[in-house]
């Protein structure tokens, strides 16, 4: 079957990750199944869809568990009929809902102002403002580009052993527990004898295996990866993008196309060579600060780790050259400390799993 935009058994859809629109049939089964060409592209459970403000005659659908800006428009009153019966909470708020129709357009008119205003009036100016306007769902479509090109620089030896992989996940649901960051983050373990982790745009988290084996204690670990939720929480990574990325990446991500050299440029020269600023540093060691106060673990641990390495004779030890310390950094982790009220974060067994995820 060809798309044909005057076919009535076929429905517009907006994946969420680019402007592009895309024409499918629907199946229901044992959820709403979306097909392109026959081919089935997305399935929403019925109990996750929600419909939102469209144009008169037209129900606009959108589901909790997809991008938060996919949108499918039905025409047919046959068929929006038939959704209302199979979709038990259609109407409903749900457990984490989409955007209205008014926040999007409101994110949509205030990204693409800024961005066209930062083209001609300077990046720099307005990094920090447009950092803002852009919803967090505009940052996955990149974040799995960024995790390509890091596959490619580090050439893809990804390390997920079934034991460590568990734990790994273990210890991030721990600290989101604590940190609530507004997007899920997801955390991959890469070989690697450079003494590393770095965050990108949609919540990633890279960690390099040498990390785990420089790590004492899975507290120091925390400390690290918690530092790291803090460059997620305040954006830093898009910030740097912004300002450093050029325009071909902002009108790139004005019209949903995020897939050109801007992105390349970001993984390649900035995400991997990125070295932030005292004061970036300093809002990031604050947020690991607050994370691990909450869990009732310690705040020095991170302080021991970067004590501890900015003594080794080593030119790998990439953490130190992309996160400089400097003693007011390591004495406030100190003078934040406190004695463990919290369980560990890890058990023994976990953390000999995690630090073997490689093998």
């Amino acid at each position: 079957m060809s798309p044909d935009s005057d076919n009535p058994d076929l429905h517009s859809y907006f994946d969420g990750n680019t402007n592009r629109r895309r024409l499918v049939s629907l199946r229901f089964g044992d959820g709403l199944l979306l097909l392109e060409n026959d081919a089935e592209i997305a399935i929403w459970r019925f109990a996750d869809i929600r419909s939102f403000d469209g144009p008169p005659g037209m129900l606009r659908l959108g589901s909790i568990a997809a991008t938060a800006l996919a949108r499918l428009d039905i025409g047919q009153d046959d068929v929006a009929e038939l959704v209302r019966r199979n979709c038990p909470d259609l109407n409903g708020e749900g457990s984490a809902p989409h955007a209205s129709a008014w926040q999007v357009v409101g994110w949509s008119a205030a990204a693409a102002i800024g961005i066209v205003a930062a083209v001609f009036f300077g990046l720099p100016l307005l990094a920090d403002r447009l950092t803002e306007a852009i919803p967090y769902a505009w940052e996955k479509p990149l974040g799995t580009i960024v995790d390509k090109q890091v596959r490619l620089v580090f050439g893809d030896k990804t390390c997920a052993s079934a034991e460590g992989t568990a734990a790994l996940e273990h210890l991030i649901a721990r600290l989101q527990a604590a940190a609530k960051l507004p997007i899920q983050p997801q955390a991959v373990v890469l070989q690697s004898k450079v003494t590393n982790a770095f965050a990108a745009p949609g919540g990633r988290v890279f960690i390099l295996s040498q990390m785990l084996d420089d790590a004492g204690t899975p507290d120091e670990l925390a400390g690290v990866l918690a530092h790291e939720f803090g460059h997620v929480k305040h954006r830093d990574g898009l910030r740097r993008l912004i300002r450093e990325g050029g325009t071909g990446y902002l009108l790139g991500l004005l019209f949903g196309d995020v897939s050109g050299a801007g992105a390349i440029l970001f993984a390649g020269r900035i995400l991997l060579n990125a070295e932030y600023s005292r004061e970036v540093e300093s809002a990031a060691d604050e947020f690991a600060i607050t994370t691990m106060t909450a869990l009732g673990r310690p705040t020095s641990s991170l302080g021991d780790l970067l004590h501890r390495m900015a003594g080794k004779d080593t030119e790998s030890f990439s953490l130190l050259m992309d996160h400089p310390v400097t003693s007011a950094r390591v004495q406030r982790l100190e003078a934040a400390n406190q004695v463990p009220t919290g369980p560990p974060l890890l058990s023994g067994e976990q953390w000999l799993d995690l630090r073997h995820i490689c093998r």
